[in-house]
């Protein structure tokens, strides 16, 4: 198969790995990098306003910062001891030690934004105005704090100043909390969560004992002041700690309200490590399990909405966490980076950037990342740093306008159909969602940036069952609601569509499944997997449970006569099996049956996917692939240099296109599109006309119009005119 040489990015890359954000903007300024993962403190942000080689960019994070309070039982510490914040009074008492204004305005700087609900500002609608705002239950008020620790039985029963345990604590009656001190964990390599964690820490040890109740409640003080490498075993590994300084990254819908919170992500290093169990090991809130099982599997939008509320009434209520703030962000890049995508909610580290930029002096985009991997496993990594380098390798099925993000645009899915099927296993309505995939996107093989082939409905299966078979990754919630798959011949050319069946019936299911996109299955299924043969006698439709996770099957036979998966018969997951392993005749299969199959006969964690090397296992959907490591694995100091893939679907994009707005051209599906240049384009670029991105910072500086590589950092006439000029050109349209 010959793939032409057909779209690129405009520039290769090199991501380099530093100590901490502090280190990575001193390289800024020394001109080491282009442009770095973090947002500007006050004192950075005004010295890039002083400097004419540094331009800044501004938006609101689609992330949150909070206090985590682990609410479990018992902590590996203090085995046998109920943990103080297992108590809602104790937890409700930390939270009205904390003054989330004096955050914003003295630790901030006024650099963020205070949210009561683990929900970002932009997603506003999602909160329930009954517990934010002024109708916050947990404001600031030592004294408050102070009642509620009395009346959950705290007191200084010998005059040393420290709080002692309740008589009837279990575990450590009467205990000094000198004896079994709160475990504060704080990130020391985030400045800003490094300052939490001491204003918390005085908050609890000195600003209580100021009030009525005249002692404090000791804690481990600086002890676990330490980086994220000595924390993350800790905190998501053991859940061995009281109060941790969290951050997350989030989606543009709180659909991720059910991985933050819902009990089956409590696991070592799942995504939940605050809601816990109970004495018993139940989970400790059966309701917020239901609320935020109710925001992934609603409906419709509106009824998600309800359902959030529900979910925040109750993290009010059980005071799980402390929300705290969202950043107004400010990022800082060199004013010879031109093309910049500034993308709403997460700024202008993104795919469009990086197929979009360039620097004027034709060298590769200088991007830097402030702090090391800890893993660069696409199952497993957790960590915005880490992605850093996977997003740019995988893709995901579908895309999202960066400016507006309610609205989403398709990318190697090109077009899809959701509707219904009926279950007759349950009776049950639930989602069906039909797939159309590009005919041109290539996969990349690492070793020569030459095509390893064409993406098609095969490697989107696999991508599905290999994801699925691990219910401990970081990504297996995308996969965990699919109960099985069929691929369709539906063209003359032989090309396949997917279709995919749920378990339930939601809203959000059509874009769940689309990411991390890996393939080729060919290539991938003998280093991941292994075959397993399996025979038994087959009775009519009766179904047989398989021996092991399903991931491909290579063959199935009947009295020696062979069978087509999806006109024959399927294999099922769902969540009665919680594996894909059920196989389920279609027809009447009475004989001799026999199948064989792939199956994951080895763990997919490691540094790399599988602990195997990262060139048998990686290969390239996205804008760029990897070529060199100055060490492997990479570490502090350490850079990956990634070329751009001469063979990514989409063309390399015109200058000249601004809003990033796909537009269909048909009406049958599966329709086609196309990227065009149109008056949206030109609006955007004349609304910031004669604005900069240097000096001191201008709200209506748009860095996607600043195109013109003689007028750097300034919207002016060539950059409108070089938008007007290409007006009404296309690009991206699917090729036949």
């Amino acid at each position: 198969m010959i793939i032409p040489v057909k779209s690129q990015a405009r520039s290769d890359l090199e991501i380099v790995f530093y100590a901490n954000p502090d280190a990575a903007w001193s390289a800024l300024l020394n001109d080491e990098i282009d442009m770095f993962q973090w947002s500007l403190a006050k004192g950075q942000k005004e010295v890039a306003e002083t400097n004419p080689d540094i331009q800044l960019a501004k938006y609101d994070e689609n992330g949150i910062f909070e206090l985590d309070l682990n609410n479990n039982y018992t902590i590996q510490s203090y085995r046998g001891v109920r943990s103080p914040t297992n108590e809602l009074k104790v937890r409700q008492a930390i939270a009205r030690l904390i003054d989330k204004n004096y955050v914003i305005t003295s630790i901030l700087e006024n650099f963020g934004v205070r949210i009561d609900q683990p929900i970002c500002p932009s997603q506003s609608e999602w909160c329930n105005e009954s517990v934010t705002g002024p109708n916050y239950p947990y404001e600031y008020n030592p004294e408050a704090a102070a009642v509620l620790f009395s009346s959950a039985g705290f007191r200084d029963l010998d005059g040393d100043g420290w709080l002692n345990y309740p008589a009837d604590w279990d575990g450590a009656p009467n205990a000094d909390t000198e004896d079994y001190p709160l475990v504060v964990c704080i990130r020391n390599d985030h400045n800003h969560r490094k300052l939490v964690g001491e204003y918390l820490i005085s908050q609890l040890e000195t600003t209580l004992a100021s009030t009525s109740i005249g002692a404090g409640f000791k804690t481990t003080g600086l002890a676990w002041m330490q980086p994220r490498a000595i924390l993350s075993p800790k905190i998501m590994g053991s859940r061995d700690y009281h109060v941790y300084t969290g951050c997350w990254s989030l989606g543009r819908f709180p659909t991720y309200l059910l991985s933050l919170f819902h009990s089956m992500f409590w696991y070592p290093y799942g995504s939940n490590y605050v809601t816990g169990v109970d004495k018993n090991g139940d989970p400790n809130y059966q309701r917020v399990d239901d609320a935020t099982w109710s925001i992934w599997h609603a409906s419709n939008l509106d009824s998600a909405v309800v359902a959030s509320h529900s979910f925040c009434g109750l993290h009010a209520e059980y005071c799980i966490n402390i929300p705290l703030w969202s950043y107004s962000s400010y990022l800082a890049y060199r004013k010879e980076l031109v093309g910049v995508v500034n993308m709403n909610g997460y700024g202008i580290e993104n795919t469009y950037t990086f197929l979009n930029a360039y620097r004027i002096d034709g060298g590769p985009i200088r991007f830097g990342v402030p702090s090391d991997p800890s893993r660069l496993n696409i199952l497993y990594s957790q960590w915005r740093y880490e992605h850093a380098f996977l997003n740019r390798i995988y893709t995901s099925g579908l895309s999202v306008n960066p400016y507006e993000l309610m609205i989403d645009q398709p990318w190697v899915v090109k077009d899809m159909e959701i509707s219904t099927w009926v279950d007759p296993q349950d009776s049950k309505e639930k989602t069906i969602v039909t797939y159309y995939l590009r005919k041109d996107v290539a996969i990349v093989e690492l070793s020569c940036g030459c095509p390893a082939g064409l993406f098609n409905a095969s490697d989107f299966e696999f991508t599905i069952w290999y994801n699925y078979a691990f219910d401990d990754s970081w990504q297996w919630h995308n996969f965990m609601d699919v109960k099985y798959t069929r691929i369709l011949d539906v063209n003359d050319d032989g090309w396949k569509e997917l279709q995919v069946f749920f378990d339930e019936k939601s809203y959000w299911f059509y874009s769940s499944p689309t990411y991390p996109l890996m393939g080729p299955r060919r290539l991938l299924l003998d280093p991941l997997c292994a075959l397993y043969a399996e025979s038994w006698t087959q009775t009519g439709t009766n179904t047989h449970e398989l021996a092991k996770k399903v991931v491909q099957v290579a063959s199935a036979n009947l009295d020696g006569l062979p069978l087509t998966e999806g006109v024959d018969y399927i294999i099922r997951a769902g969540y009665t099996l919680n594996s894909h392993i059920e196989f389920y005749p279609l027809r009447d299969l009475t004989g001799a049956l026999s199948i064989t199959y792939w199956y994951p006969d080895i763990s997919a964690s490691g540094f790399y996917l599988a602990g195997l090397p990262w060139q048998q296992t990686m290969y390239s959907l996205g804008t760029h692939y990897p070529v060199s490591m100055t060490n492997d694995p990479p570490d502090i100091g350490d850079k990956i240099a990634l070329n751009r893939t001469k063979f990514f679907f989409l063309e390399t994009p015109l200058l000249g296109e601004v809003d990033w707005a796909w537009e269909w051209v048909s009406s049958i599906k599966p329709r086609n599109g196309r990227y065009a240049i149109r008056i949206y384009d030109v609006v955007r670029a004349t609304g910031a006309y004669s604005t900069r991105g240097d000096g001191t910072f201008n709200e209506n500086f748009f860095p996607g119009a600043d195109l013109d590589s003689s007028d750097l950092c300034h919207i002016g006439l060539f950059d409108v005119v070089n938008i007007v000029s290409k007006f009404g050109r296309t690009f991206g349209y699917e090729p036949g």
